[in-house]
């Protein structure tokens, strides 16, 4: 995934909202999302698509309400022998909440995964870990619109993060959700002038925006859009039978 934008706990009654893209080559299989249970009891089940080719995933939300997005970052000398690292992602869903996860990020990750950003939040505590040839970073995140792609906010030679914000802060958060979300869905369609690695919507001849989802985990209802194909030209299908099925079987999981 290479745009994500969170909308972290600044909507009242949906404590987090989150839209991304997924931008990778066309060849690389991946599989629609859909609900994954772990053999251990303890262990929560969680709904995310697949990356078929290395295993893992791009982004999740496991029954306990943990949300895990993940962008890889660019860098020249990817070593091909590490992990993928989108087993991150899929690793992190099996935590309890944000606090847990923010734990695990804190030691062995430096020469066991390639560079990347990792946010995960649960509505109350949010986090991002950065990987970059320097080494790992975990920092707490305060409550706002957080935008992560694949390089970082400052970098002078990046003018994507930059040109999301502003589109974001146009966007009336006060205005009912579904104006909320076709402003969001208008900012993940977004094509510009130049490179077009620098648009939100990406499309080159082997590499593009795959498939894009919008988010949002309401006190009283979680809601799921996909859209497999860019967003400038796919329509979202409501998912959100997949996170009601989520939370059906982890109040009986519960109970037993």
């Amino acid at each position: 995934m290479c745009t994500l934008i969170v909308l972290d706990r600044v909507l009242p009654g949906l404590p987090l909202v989150a839209a991304s893209n997924r931008d990778e080559f066309y060849s690389r299989p991946a599989a629609a999302p859909a609900r994954v249970e772990p053999q251990e009891d303890d262990i929560p089940a969680f709904v995310a698509p697949q990356d078929l080719e290395a295993g893992g995933t791009w982004m999740g939300l496991n029954a306990r309400g943990l949300f895990v997005g993940l962008t890889n970052r660019r860098t020249p000398a990817p070593q091909k022998n590490r992990r993928s690292r989108g087993l991150l992602v899929t690793e992190a869903l099996r935590r309890p909440n944000a606090g847990a996860v923010a734990q695990d990020m804190r030691q062995g990750l430096e020469g066991t995964y390639n560079p990347f950003h990792l946010l995960y939040t649960d509505g109350r505590q949010t986090f991002l870990t950065r990987l970059d040839e320097r080494g790992a970073e975990t920092r707490a995140l305060e409550p706002g619109i957080h935008v992560v792609c694949n390089r970082d906010p400052a970098d002078p030679s990046s003018s994507k993060v930059r040109n999301i914000q502003k589109a974001v802060a146009q966007i009336d958060l006060d205005a009912p959700f579904t104006r909320v979300f076709d402003g969001l869905a208008g900012v993940l369609a977004q094509h510009g002038a130049g490179d077009p690695l620098e648009h939100t919507c990406v499309h080159t001849l082997e590499y593009g925006t795959r498939s894009s989802a919008i988010l949002a985990l309401g006190e009283e209802r979680w809601r799921y859009w996909h859209a497999e194909g860019p967003p400038c030209r796919a329509k979202f299908r409501n998912l959100t039978r997949l996170l009601d099925d989520l939370r059906r079987r982890s109040v009986r999981k519960e109970r037993t």
